[in-house]
């Protein structure tokens, strides 16, 4: 289901955002801690801070929209294009777009993706973003922490307002709509 992004993506580095492969080894307690695995990976960092990267964490918190994603797709997030790349040779999806706020991620990372003729990434912000059709998928996956104000301020707002884009529950019984970690920033749970 997923690809492997660390021979897909290189090294590099545009505005305040860069991507960057790493190691964890298996003495690293934080990791044994956290359930991570040893193994090499990569990551996409803003100023130091960790954005998103392709640990099995990513990969654990980010299944259900996988199974889910069918017809008509909207993203919120570009990040690594992990959950893209994961999804856009399903024959059930349609079309991909993905918006993506930062110009600078759609240039370090977009342009290093191979993505196939179903998705198409719109530079604009999840929370000002107009779509022009109905999506039987919604996903936000936007966020490089989670908690209770976020799940409050952020993510309940969103779905509240990307619900008028989901195409009637008459038309798909099986529309979808979420965000990332959505249950464990809700209730507190760290990941």
């Amino acid at each position: 289901m997923y690809k492997d992004m660390t021979e897909i993506l290189k090294d590099g580095k545009v505005g305040d955002f860069e991507l960057s492969h790493f190691e964890i080894g298996e003495n690293d307690l934080y990791a044994m801690l956290h359930g991570i695995p040893k193994g090499r990976f990569i990551r996409l960092t803003r100023r130091g801070e960790v954005v998103m990267s392709d640990t099995d964490m990513e990969k654990r918190t980010n299944a259900a929209f996988i199974r889910n994603a069918h017809g008509k797709v909207l993203i919120g997030g570009l990040g690594i294009g992990l959950i893209i790349l994961a999804i856009q040779d399903k024959e059930e999806v349609e079309q991909i777009i993905v918006v993506e706020k930062n110009k600078e991620v759609i240039d370090l990372v977009g342009s290093q993706l191979p993505l196939n003729s179903k998705v198409a990434i719109v530079n604009d912000d999840v929370f000002e973003y107009k779509p022009d059709l109905k999506y039987n998928t919604i996903y936000m996956d936007i966020w490089n922490y989670i908690n209770e104000d976020v799940y409050r301020e952020e993510m309940k707002p969103l779905i509240n307002r990307y619900r008028k884009y989901l195409v009637p529950q008459s038309e798909d019984e099986n529309r979808y709509i979420d965000c990332w970690c959505k249950y464990q920033a809700k209730n507190g749970i760290r990941i």
